[in-house]
């Protein structure tokens, strides 16, 4: 496993996923549906690896966390 591609890749999305937000906000349909498809075609490219899966896990659970905080439900 090439993890500077793996890590590359993340910090790609993670700008990526900002450029997004410009145009579809946290807490718009379309916003969790780019993420969830792109975060499956990050796992897939990396073969489903654990730590990989584990990688967009924790990318997704973050985006979570800051949507429940505009929510209101987090602190």
């Amino acid at each position: 496993m090439n993890w500077s591609l793996v890590f590359a890749d993340v910090q790609k999305w993670m700008q990526a996923s900002n450029v997004f937000m410009q145009q579809h906000p946290l807490d718009s349909q379309e916003y969790w549906h780019w993420l969830v498809g792109s975060l499956a075609h990050l796992e897939q490219k990396y073969d489903s690896h654990p730590l990989v899966i584990e990688f967009c896990v924790a990318l997704m659970n973050y985006q979570e966390y800051n949507w429940k905080k505009l929510k209101g439900e987090e602190k």
